[in-house]
């Protein structure tokens, strides 16, 4: 691969790639813009560089999600075999989810910020709906087929429940290890070689929070909301839906939870459409005016709807979809299309880390307001939430028009005209 040849610009002027590159893998040309900084170096690329270098990303956040998730899948061993109680079952469960949170926490966001980089290399007006795709609709997805599975477990073992324990969470070993497999050959994307913080041991955090600081607690504030909501709704289901099965049967549970998850499906799909039509910040707007809607309808009708279980699945089910159309499928593009390439996968993670908050406390939460209010009283707080999650929006410039790689030259304008002489 040909070495990238240095060249410096004068004093005042700067190129700014509009798009680093095109379908063909040729640079688009360049506009001309003006600043007031000292002389910057860029690089230039030969044609070579359309074919980045194989990754070298650690593989070792996948493996962690693996090795968890066979600690957690021999959990029931521990209790029977070694003679450990429920509660010690428990502290080990907890661990073994501990680990697999910090491997899913060091994949994800990377892995959500080099989608978006690939999609902007070759097809950069459709990379907000491919981003929802392979992101928010794939862990929509998952609810009904992890549920299906479990649901056929129990069919073919009369009830078995610690048979679907051990089948659910084979998926959570088996998956990853395709992922880590798949990693060896991923290539790491044009704008995150040119614009990554190179061996930078201690990026310039302030600086970055002087410029992003406000955008960060953007994201991380609607993260926190969403999650806040959407986690306990979506883990205590079976629990809200158990309540209205006559004679709470498990398996008659499980197919109300799987209808009521594959609802929820058609959500990011409308997401990735709406996305681009109307732009990210007013489609996570319909999802939360969406939210506040159903959830306070839900609330208020509460006790007649539960005396026709089809009827609250449905709007459970159509509830949890806006959900997944709005704030689902956008607050994740936003927290990665709203940063420059250098701090994009970090930007991600710290709102995901917010959001990951939101889920424990608000799951912490769910079961005392329940138990203190009533269980129509859970529907009016996520009603009651999403007003402020509509505000958090509100406030979130647009990702539609972006240009990435317009915002990486100007990120690096601006560290340089603050004096920083590190290296990207």
């Amino acid at each position: 691969m040909a070495e990238p040849k240095s060249t410096t610009i004068p004093p005042q002027t700067h190129e700014m790639t509009t798009n680093p590159i095109n379908k063909t893998g040729e640079q688009h040309q360049h506009q001309q813009s003006k600043h007031p900084d000292a002389e910057i170096t860029t690089t230039s690329w030969e044609n070579s560089d359309t074919e980045s270098e194989l990754s070298k990303n650690p593989k070792s956040t996948s493996w962690c999600v693996i090795f968890a998730s066979a600690l957690a899948n021999f959990s029931d061993g521990y209790q029977n075999n070694l003679g450990q109680g429920v509660h010690d079952m428990m502290w080990y469960m907890t661990i073994a989810r501990g680990i697999t949170g910090v491997g899913v926490g060091g994949e994800y966001p990377p892995s959500a910020a080099a989608a978006l980089e690939g999609s902007n290399e070759h097809y950069d007006h459709l990379r907000g709906p491919i981003q929802v795709l392979v992101s928010t609709l794939m862990a929509t997805s998952a609810a009904p087929i992890c549920t299906a599975i479990y649901l056929i477990t129990l069919c073919a073992t009369n009830n078995n429940l610690k048979t679907a324990f051990h089948a659910i969470y084979a998926i959570s070993i088996f998956l990853p290890l395709f992922v880590a497999l798949l990693r060896f050959n991923m290539r790491d994307g044009i704008l995150f070689r040119r614009n990554n913080f190179r061996n930078q041991f201690t990026p310039p955090y302030l600086l970055v929070l002087k410029r992003y600081g406000w955008r960060l607690l953007g994201t991380s504030s609607a993260f926190f909301v969403y999650d806040f909501i959407n986690f306990p709704n979506s883990i205590m289901s079976s629990a809200i839906i158990n309540e209205v099965v006559p004679g709470k049967d498990v398996r008659q549970t499980a197919i109300w939870q799987f209808i009521l998850a594959l609802l929820a499906v058609p959500g990011p799909i409308l997401g990735s459409y709406l996305c681009n039509k109307i732009g990210r910040k007013w489609t996570g707007i319909a999802g939360w005016t969406g939210y506040i809607i159903l959830g306070f309808v839900i609330g208020a009708c509460y006790n007649t709807l539960t005396s026709h279980i089809a009827a609250f699945v449905v709007l459970y089910g159509l509830m949890q979809s806006l959900g997944h159309m709005g704030p689902g499928a956008t607050i994740g593009l936003m927290s990665v299309e709203l940063y420059p390439t250098a701090i994009r996968g970090m930007s991600y993670g710290i709102s995901a880390a917010f959001g990951k908050a939101g889920a424990a406390i608000g799951t912490q939460v769910f079961t005392p307001i329940r138990d203190a209010a009533g269980p129509a009283s859970t529907f009016y707080l996520l009603g009651g939430l999403s007003v402020l999650g509509a505000g958090i929006y509100w406030l979130l410039p647009e990702g539609r028009d972006i240009d990435l790689g317009v915002e990486d030259e100007s990120f690096g304008i601006y560290l340089k005209g603050e004096g920083w002489e590190g290296k990207m």
